[in-house]
């Protein structure tokens, strides 16, 4: 095993330094690897890496030497912008903007957009990206030329849609994997004709890292068919890389480099030098980029010096302690606990047992499958139907005097401003009964009043409609998820720790132990916690520490830093009372729906 292990280290340095030599194909367009969640550059190559990069600004500049034009110092230039913000809706969803440019002396090409990403599970995210495309000639360039021929008729340039997707998948610490496509609508370029367009490009990568070491192998397949990329790093995780690539055309060699200046600031330095001069477009380019990232992970504390022998004490010098072996990092700081409570209750001084057969499964509504969604019956689901509701019409006459108590009492509760509307609505088949409530009340109170047909478009709720209740179905329940579904803690270790046991204490704001996972001889470069306590239970709201803690192999103690978290709590009850008492209905309400039902 040791010996597998040490023939994939030396394979990685040997195609590290190996591809320094060789040369990558130039982009008209700058990007960077598809499985890039490092390089700021890879969101404009697969939109799907955003939602495994750290929010961030990113801005960079491109100059090529001698370009066109042997006379000229800088013949064209590139350029990009890009904000990200990977967890802008929950902890799920992420989005970015973006801008980039090439410019030349006789044409400019620029692509401003917007991209979102959708993280499917923890390790697999979907993305795509629509951006203005724009072509536009330089015409004070042109000499010799007729300004009048009809190729330029509608102008000197052109603006058009573009879009991009694609898929990121880490199935394994160690490997990463990318598909997608790019120029999915092939957009149009041509100032005169639609043949000139820009053709689709497909792309698929994937990557295995070893430790700080990684490769990366890509298949684009675009205009000139399929390209293979290689693509060779030395990275840490405190956010310096150097890479080098190359495709098998040997056209461009390029060397790249990132380092961490501190305060969340990284500076990015690009060399691209042109090996074929058939094919290279110029003397070579240098790109410097400068990126921020947002609540940046701080950096890892210093080691702790052995403290100064004294020769004149008669003892043993103490040995260096390294508080620092294991870092301790997570982007989950805030979870939310969404609950949703159902509580239903019988008034069995006015129902009767067989009273409930007249009431269906979805009167007394259902906690749903998501607790952050208000699931109750006869809640404007749909559209109402295409039938008008008659404005003048007369309640009929035959009605219990039950029935007419009780709207005596709302009117009396509307005319004494009880509550703040009232709405009335009607299934198909009962419309004219509703008006005439409607009308009858409208005019008894003097209030306006509305009626609103019920649709109901859900399957589920159909058959809860046709469905009896029973004395089974009137119990209280309750439903709840935790947002994100687990907290990923990310553990970073400064160099190679022989690990005998290790275990992860999670602690409330009185420093009690309130859970605790554990392991043997290797700590993972993930450690998941599904929100449960040591008892099962949820946990419950507030502030919450978690360390590491390990033994090494000679038995001694060590400790990580101590992270915080905070867990929040929405509480969502909802009561059912089923009654004939009006006044238990119109304890303090905010609104009133009479249903009519059509049986």
């Amino acid at each position: 095993m040791n010996k597998m292990n040490l023939i994939k280290k030396y394979l990685l340095f040997t195609i590290l330094f190996l591809f320094t030599a060789l040369p990558v194909a130039s982009q008209e367009l700058l990007l960077g690897p598809s499985t890039g969640t490092m390089d700021s550059k890879s969101v404009f190559a697969n939109p799907a890496v955003m939602s495994f990069q750290n929010s961030h600004v990113a801005m960079g500049l491109k100059g090529y030497h001698l370009g066109f034009f042997d006379e000229s110092g800088i013949g064209y230039r590139q350029g990009y912008i890009s904000y990200v913000l990977p967890r802008v809706f929950g902890s799920r969803f992420g989005s970015g903007v973006n801008i980039q440019y090439f410019d030349s002396p006789i044409f400019r090409r620029s692509q401003t957009g917007a991209g979102v990403s959708y993280r499917i599970l923890n390790n697999l995210s979907a993305g795509a990206h629509i951006s203005m495309y724009h072509l536009g000639y330089n015409r004070d360039n042109f000499t010799g030329f007729d300004f009048d021929d009809p190729v330029f008729s509608d102008g000197f340039s052109r603006f058009t849609f573009n879009s991009a997707a694609g898929i990121y998948f880490r199935p394994l610490p160690e490997i990463e994997l990318a598909v997608g496509a790019r120029n999915l609508n092939e957009p149009n370029l041509s100032l005169s004709s639609d043949n000139i367009t820009e053709p689709r490009q497909l792309f698929g990568g994937v990557s295995y890292r070893h430790r700080m070491l990684k490769g990366t192998f890509e298949l684009i397949n675009g205009r000139y068919g399929v390209e293979p990329h290689l693509h060779a790093e030395f990275f840490s995780t405190q956010g310096f890389y150097v890479r080098s690539g190359v495709n098998l055309n040997f056209d461009n060699a390029y060397l790249e480099a990132q380092a961490h200046v501190g305060a969340g600031y990284s500076v990015n330095y690009q060399f691209d030098l042109p090996i074929n001069e058939f094919a290279g477009n110029s003397s070579g380019s240098h790109m410097f980029s400068v990126v921020y990232e947002f609540n940046r992970m701080p950096s890892l504390p210093d080691r702790v010096s052995a403290p100064a022998h004294f020769p004149d004490l008669d003892r043993a010098a103490p040995q260096a302690r390294f508080p620092g072996d294991v870092f301790l990092s997570s982007q989950t700081d805030h979870v939310i606990h969404y609950q949703k409570e159902i509580i239903r209750s019988i008034d069995e001084n006015t129902i009767l047992p067989e009273e409930l057969s007249h009431l269906s499964q979805y009167d007394i509504s259902s906690t749903g499958d998501d607790p952050r969604v208000q699931d109750l019956p006869y809640i404007d689901k749909g559209q109402p139907s295409d039938v008008p509701i008659p404005e003048t019409v007369d309640m009929p006459t035959s009605i219990s005097p039950q029935y007419r108590e009780a709207l005596s009492y709302i009117i009396s509760q509307l005319e004494q401003d009880e509550f703040k509307n009232l709405k009335i609505k009607a299934n198909p088949g009962s419309e004219m009964r509703a008006a005439g409530v409607r009308n009858h009340i409208r005019d008894e109170s003097g209030e306006p009043l509305t009626v609103e047909q019920l649709s109901i478009t859900s399957e589920a709720d159909s058959v809860l409609l046709k469905t009896p209740a029973d004395i089974a179905s009137i119990r209280d329940e309750q439903i709840a998820i935790m947002d994100p579904e687990a907290a990923k803690i990310h553990t970073i270790q400064t160099h190679q720790v022989n690990i005998r046991n290790w275990e992860l204490r999670i602690s409330d704001t009185e420093d009690t132990i309130v859970h605790t996972i554990s392991g043997a001889s290797v700590i993972p470069e993930i450690i998941e916690w599904d929100w449960r306590l040591n008892n099962g239970e949820w946990v419950e709201p507030g502030v919450y520490n978690y360390q590491l803690y390990w033994t090494s192999a000679d038995g001694s103690s060590y400790q990580s830093n101590r992270r915080s978290l905070y867990v929040q709590k929405i509480l969502r009850r909802i009561t059912i009372d089923i009654t004939k008492d009006l006044n238990r209905i119109l304890e303090d309400p905010d609104s009133i729906q009479m249903i009519l039902k059509n049986n």
